[in-house]
C-alpha cells in the first residue's frame, strides 16, 4: 500500500467567526431586500435569539457593519440600516485611497472613461428640462467661485443631472460613486487659485455640447474636464507634501 500523497496548500482554509457569519447574514438580507435603507434592527437580545448566537457576537457584528457604513446607531440606543448611499458606504475605500497616491491617477482614469461615456449618452437622452436645470446650476456656480464648499455642492448637482440624463441607472451609480471617492482629494484642490474657474469653463463647454446634442463633443468635453480635475488634484497633493 502506497503512502498518501502529501499536498501543501498555499493558504489554510479560513474559518469565519460567529460575528463574521452574522455580518454576512445581515448583508445577505440587505442585498435581497429583506432589510431596506432606514429599517430598524431588532434589539441585540432579539437578534441573538433569532440567529442562535451570543449577544457579544451580535455586538461585534454590529460594530463591523457600522465600520462598513451599513448600520447606524440611534441616539438613545438601537440600530438601523443606513441610507446605503455612497457617502455611507465608501468610507473604508476613501481611507485606502488616502494612503495610496498612485490611486489618484487610476481613479481619474476610471472617471474619464465613465464621465465621457455618460456625457455621450446624455447628449442623446437628456431632456430639455434637465438642460434648463444644468443652465441654472451653471449660472449659480458663477456666484460660488469664492466659496469652495458651495461650489463643490453645485458641482455634484451639475454632474448628477448629467448622470441621470445618460438614461442608465448603473452608469449613474458608478459616476456618483467615483465622484464621492475622489471628494477628499478634491477638497484640497478646490482651494487652489484658478481651479474653480477652470471647472466653470469646463462645465460651460460640456453644457454647450449637450445642448447641441453632439455626443462626440460632449464626450470630449467631459474627458477634458476630468483631465483638468486630475491635474489640479495632483498639483495640490504635491504642494501639500512639499
Amino acid at each position: 500500500m502506497t503512502d498518501p500523497i502529501r499536498i501543501e496548500f498555499e493558504t489554510p482554509i479560513q474559518r469565519e467567526s460567529v460575528a463574521e457569519m452574522v455580518v454576512r447574514r445581515i448583508l445577505d438580507m440587505v442585498k435581497s431586500g429583506v432589510l431596506k435603507a432606514g429599517d430598524a434592527l431588532p434589539p441585540e437580545r432579539d437578534l441573538a435569539l433569532s440567529l442562535d448566537v451570543s449577544r457579544p457576537s451580535v455586538r461585534e457584528a454590529m460594530r463591523g457593519l457600522a465600520v462598513l457604513g451599513v448600520v447606524k446607531s440611534r441616539q438613545g440606543g438601537g440600530a438601523y440600516i443606513s441610507d446605503l448611499g455612497p457617502d455611507a458606504l465608501l468610507g473604508p475605500i476613501q481611507f485606502y485611497l488616502s494612503l495610496e497616491q498612485m490611486n489618484i491617477r487610476e481613479l481619474y482614469d476610471a472617471r474619464s472613461l465613465i464621465e465621457s461615456d455618460v456625457a455621450r449618452r446624455a447628449a442623446v437622452n437628456i431632456t430639455d428640462a434637465d438642460l434648463a436645470r444644468l443652465e441654472a446650476v451653471l449660472t449659480a456656480q458663477h456666484d460660488t467661485i469664492g466659496d469652495a464648499l458651495a461650489f463643490r455642492k453645485s458641482d455634484f448637482e451639475f454632474h448628477e443631472i448629467i448622470w441621470i440624463g445618460s438614461g442608465n441607472a448603473f452608469l449613474k451609480r458608478i459616476g456618483e460613486t467615483l465622484n464621492v471617492i475622489g471628494l477628499e482629494f478634491r477638497k484640497r484642490a478646490s482651494e487652489r487659485p484658478g481651479v474653480l474657474d477652470q471647472s466653470l469653463q469646463d462645465h460651460r463647454r460640456l453644457l454647450d455640447a449637450l445642448k447641441a446634442r453632439d455626443p462626440a463633443a460632449a464626450a470630449s468635453a467631459a474627458e477634458a474636464h476630468m483631465q483638468n480635475v486630475y491635474q489640479s488634484t495632483i498639483q495640490s497633493t504635491v504642494a501639500q507634501e512639499n
